[in-house]
């Protein structure tokens, strides 16, 4: 009978051991997919054949307990066809009552449960589209890049439908293999990621055990097999569309010309056609953007231009095949240096360059330049080779105005051709990888007179380059067998061509200053038809470990210049930086994870003169309740300012102390908020402390109402004002540098509604009321370069008189030397908005109602109120714009 016992016991202890869970064993897997005689009914309901037959389970937490199981279980299934790939998925729940489904627009981040599953149909384990669907029925859809960078500005044509029960939710997927990429083969290995996000724990399961210390997605995704016997879609799309518009516009109540009101009526055409089995064209013939977001309000008291995002949808879907000089290392850290762009895609269709001297009221100046027509290339050539390019024609635009009573017009911007060419291969998987941009730009400045028109000035050559030329390399290598490290860079040269004219204003512009009067390696040449330049980056990031480390190079020379399709902030600059650090990334009571490093950085022009020098820290705390908080704070060196008198000689600036700070709040709640302070001192007195906020507030299943209120106050001690020339003052070589100080308030706030009718018909607001006060106070002038020492308008023998502008005598003997200048406090508010309905009737179909408001006033220069200034704002004249745009896609 004791035997018998320990037998039993014995049996059980064998039925009831499980082998050791370890999560290591995920991270190599595979899919087989299913072919079905018939195309399956997407309806979510998952009540055909394929899903009585096995699928796929067993996922792995990401977060918040990396490589643990995922505590729901998630069932998989896919399946093909000639025509399309099918994903079923039952996402089961122990609390079905928690399963969080939220309305929304295309694309829009809801917070809520989600089922992805992202596929490469390249297999080259860099690239993936990205497919989404939360338990509501609302989709989203991305790709990624550079094996773990995403744009969510792809638009997929794809069906997906949900439905929530007991056990839990199902989600089925009906993805076109014309929204795929691949070549003709017998038989299909992809790369395939299903993941499941649980919104009321935070938790992101992977199919795929991902470990936190190591970095790569795409690299890291399993292989969907069995696919065999189909063939690429032959991807033929057509979105013709009208628009239909009114304006009213009482700022321009007494222009001659536009009479307060406009209308109008346009048509065009965006094609999207295949070529061969991974080339696509996009094509659009005379576009239209009436439907996208406002920019939003600025003031820019710089001497470079203001970046504003990409919004319209030619240009942003599909960006990604045109970054550049980034691939390789996934930190791509900058610091105190602004990196040059070969492409810029607002180049196009950009406000005129010109102008005409003209009263308001009787001129009529087009406020953008018209696109006739634009076309891009993206896919794949050979194995490994990708390519991307885009062409664009610009309209000759001109301005109408009258003059002595005749209507004359005049070239404000000429016929230009945008060119730009992207190819990229990789090497061994992904391990390696080279590339090259190239782009051309080229300005037809002859005029062309329109009957009746008298067009005699054309002045663009003078401000306009004739053609340029930018030419890039890049490339990338992973290092070590395990690829801990990655290695990326690139070079570049330019080359500007045009009047002398335009070259000698080229040179002198604020992304140059050949000019500086102390600088001996530069030297404006007044014969210049041509500016050739180089630049580049090398960089080095350690990818894998809990170790940080990240060094780069940076370049850029002084006649490098690509503002004719890209973007050159600033020239004559060598940057270093190095930054080392730590991550925690064991879940600890409090903490899930944690983060500190330390940086320097140094800047040197091409003369080898060290222009600055900062060291600053970094720390970022991950909370268990989903809160955050990152700092952050340094010392800027008190070193030499380049461009401080814009052209000018060098001299000394302040050094800076500086702290930052953010917060936010459990993102998973229906509010949430984040908060961030900005501290600045410089040690000659100026100081600074900005203050913002984002409130996010969901309510029911579907509105979304977000508030970003912020405030911004600022004393600069040595703001510029102007240059005047007196070649008595030769210390100066020849000038006198008028500088003040600023007393600067900025507040706004971002005002977003966005309210979803059904996952088809949403109706989305954006608002933004902007203030911005500054007084000048202190007039003063540099007494000599390279230091900070300064005569102080009223002080020292000068003389200061204000009467609606400032009389200024520096030496306050005779008149020779005295000069008057312009007053230059200013109150700039305005008010920015749009409100667009829009409804997808059919899969990439849409209807837009829009409304686009904007209104600006400029009472009480210098004197900030709050409470009045808002008022002014509400009672200032404001134009609107009513448009209807309808556009309807053919496809296959």
């Amino acid at each position: 009978m004791k035997h018998i016992s320990f037998l039993l016991l014995f049996a059980n202890l064998l039925l009831a051991y499980n082998e050791p869970f370890d999560p290591n064993d995920y991270r190599q897997r595979e899919i087989k997919a299913v072919r079905v005689a018939t195309p399956l009914h997407i309806d979510g309901r998952l009540e055909e054949a394929l899903y009585s037959g096995p699928g796929y389970s067993d996922f792995i937490q990401y977060e918040p307990f990396n490589g643990a199981k995922a505590s729901q279980k998630t069932d998989l299934w896919v399946a093909y066809d000639d025509a399309a790939v099918y994903v079923g998925a039952r996402m089961w729940d122990e609390q079905p009552d928690s399963i969080v489904g939220r309305i929304g627009r295309r694309d829009a981040y809801l917070n809520a449960d989600i089922f992805e599953v992202i596929i490469d149909s390249y297999h080259d384990k860099r690239t993936g589209f990205s497919f989404q669907i939360n338990p509501a029925g609302s989709m989203r859809d991305e790709v990624y890049f550079n094996d773990t960078w995403t744009d969510d500005s792809w638009d997929g044509i794809w069906e997906g439908k949900t439905t929530i029960d007991d056990k839990g939710w199902t989600a089925e997927m009906r993805i076109p293999l014309s929204q795929l990429r691949f070549g003709k083969q017998d038989e299909y290995t992809w790369g395939i990621l299903p993941t499941r996000y649980i919104q009321r724990s935070g938790e992101w399961d992977y199919f795929n055990y991902f470990p936190l210390n190591e970095s790569g997605t795409m690299s890291r995704s399993a292989e969907l097999t069995g696919i065999r016997d189909i063939k690429p879609s032959k991807r033929r799309e057509y979105l013709p569309y009208a628009t239909v518009g009114a304006s009213h516009l009482p700022s321009r109540d007494e222009n001659v010309f536009i009479k307060g009101a406009d209308r109008h009526f346009d048509m065009g055409l965006d094609m999207k056609v295949g070529i061969g089995a991974n080339l696509t064209v996009d094509a659009t013939i005379n576009p239209d953007f009436g439907q996208v977001e406002a920019d939003p309000s600025s003031i820019n008291l710089s001497d470079h231009e203001t970046y504003y995002s990409e919004k319209r949808p030619f240009f942003v879907e599909g960006r990604n095949i045109f970054n550049f000089g980034n691939s390789g290392p996934t930190n791509n850290m900058s610091v105190n240096f602004s990196e040059p762009r070969f492409f810029y895609s607002r180049r196009i269709g950009r406000a005129p360059q010109g102008w005409v001297s003209a009263d308001s009221d009787s001129l009529e100046h087009p406020n953008a330049t018209r696109i006739l027509g634009a076309a891009k290339i993206s896919g794949k050539m050979g194995e490994n080779w990708s390519i991307g390019g885009i062409t664009a024609l610009t309209n000759r635009e001109r301005a109408a105005y009258y003059h002595d009573g005749v209507r004359r017009k005049k070239q404000v911007e000429p016929f230009t051709s945008y060119n730009l060419l992207r190819t990229q291969k990789q090497i061994d998987d992904g391990r390696y990888g080279i590339g090259m941009m190239g782009t051309f730009t080229r300005r037809f400045m002859d005029g062309i007179s329109a009957l009746g028109d008298l067009d005699t000035d054309h002045a663009s050559e003078t401000i306009l380059s004739d053609q340029s030329v930018g030419l890039g390399l890049d490339g990338w290598a992973f290092l070590g067998e395990d690829r801990g490290w990655a290695m990326g860079g690139w070079a570049g040269y330019s080359r500007i061509e045009g009047s002398v004219d335009r070259m000698l204003s080229l040179q002198q512009n604020s992304s140059h200053y050949f000019q500086r009067p102390d600088a001996d390696h530069l030297e404006v040449d007044s014969s210049m038809t041509a500016l050739t330049g180089h630049a580049g980056r090398i960089k080095l990031n350690k990818e894998n470990g809990n170790v940080l480390v990240n060094l780069a190079l940076g370049w850029v020379s002084p006649g490098f210049e690509t503002n004719d399709l890209g973007l050159t902030w600033g020239t004559d600059v060598i940057n270093k930086h190095i930054n080392v650090g730590y991550r925690w990334l064991e879940r600890g009571k409090y903490i899930r994870s944690a983060s500190a490093s330390i940086l320097y950085a140094n800047n040197h022009d091409f003369s080898g003169r060290n222009t600055s020098d900062v060291l600053f820290g970094m720390a970022n705390l991950r909370f268990t309740n989903f809160w955050s908080l990152n700092m952050n704070g340094g010392y800027g060196f008190k070193g030499v300012e380049v461009t401080e008198l814009r052209g000018g000689p060098l001299v000394h600036g302040p050094g800076e102390y500086f702290f930052g700070s953010g917060i936010n709040t459990d993102y998973r709640r229906d509010f949430s908020a984040f908060a961030s302070l900005d501290l600045g001192y410089d040690t000659d007195g100026g100081d600074e402390i900005g203050v913002s906020m984002h409130m996010n507030l969901k309510l029911n299943n579907g509105i979304n109402l977000s508030v970003g209120p912020a405030i911004f106050w600022e004393t600069d001690m040595t703001q510029y004002i102007t240059s005047v020339v007196d070649p008595a003052n030769t210390i100066m070589f020849g000038k006198r540098y008028v500088v003040a100080q600023l007393d600067q308030t900025v507040t706004s706030a971002e005002l977003r509604i966005d309210y979803p009718i059904s996952p088809r018909l949403t109706l989305e607001g954006y608002f933004q009321p902007f203030i911005a006060v500054g007084s000048y106070s202190g007039l003063k002038e540099y007494v000599r370069p390279e230091s900070d020492e300064f005569l102080v308008y009223g002080e020292d023998g000068s003389s200061i008189e204000y009467d609606n502008g400032y009389l200024i005598d520096p030496t306050g003997g005779s008149d020779d030397d005295a000069f008057s200048i312009y007053d230059p406090d200013f109150n700039y508010k305005a008010m920015v908005g749009t409100l667009v309905l829009r409804w997808e009737f059919s899969p990439g179909s849409t209807m837009f109602m829009v409304w686009t408001h904007n209104g600006t006033n400029f009472e009480d220069p210098g004197n900030f109120d709050l409470g009045r200034d808002l008022k002014n704002l509400a009672n200032a004249e404001a134009d609107d714009v009513f448009a209807l745009k309808l556009s309807y896609w053919f496809g296959q």
